[in-house]
């Protein structure tokens, strides 16, 4: 059941565009709260609730999916001979999963961490580009502030780029240095 449950949930956020889950979220949880409203007799103001809430509602969901099925082709990725080679010195399903299956799977599932944050304009969230593009349209000096922006981007894709690379680093059991045992 909680697979086919998994199979359907993924298929459909896969299956529609996020721009369609923005809307599906900034419309429809209103419309769950104030039914919950009504039957539990509570007082949530659906008036109060940020926009952004909505942009985080369905970029989770979405992100959810698509990191449930990369991580189960990084996890389908690993050499079979390596887990029979576990299973073959005694290593339980757990052991086997922590300590060869998951260090080889991050390696190919950490990349795929980062997208589509523009589209939450859409409904209302500004963006670092959309806040850009009207402080340029106000003032007319879009070089200067497409600039400004560039030197906002890069220190913040710096900082990822050193995290993932950490992380790959510690997932890659492949670079680390045999341990002997004296």
């Amino acid at each position: 059941m909680l697979s086919q449950l998994s199979t359907l949930y993924i298929s459909f956020m896969r299956g529609t565009p996020l721009l369609v889950q923005l809307f599906l979220s900034y419309y429809g949880i209103p419309v769950m709260l104030n039914i919950l409203n009504y039957k539990f007799g509570w007082e949530f103001s659906v008036n109060d609730i940020p926009s952004m809430l909505f942009v985080f509602v369905a970029f989770s969901l979405n992100e959810a999916a698509y990191m449930a099925e990369s991580i189960r082709a990084a996890i389908l990725s690993v050499d079979r001979k390596d887990i029979e080679a576990a299973w073959s010195i005694g290593m339980t399903g757990g052991q086997t999963m922590r300590r060869v299956i998951l260090p080889q799977a991050m390696i190919v599932a950490i990349p795929n961490l980062l997208k589509s944050t523009s589209l939450a304009f859409t409904i209302g969230v500004m963006d670092m580009m959309g806040k850009a593009k009207v402080v340029a349209g106000n003032n007319m000096r879009y070089f200067e502030v497409y600039i400004g922006l560039a030197l906002l981007y890069w220190p913040m894709c710096i900082i990822i780029e050193f995290i993932v690379h950490k992380l790959e680093k510690r997932f890659n059991i492949l670079d680390r240095e045999v341990q002997q045992n004296d």
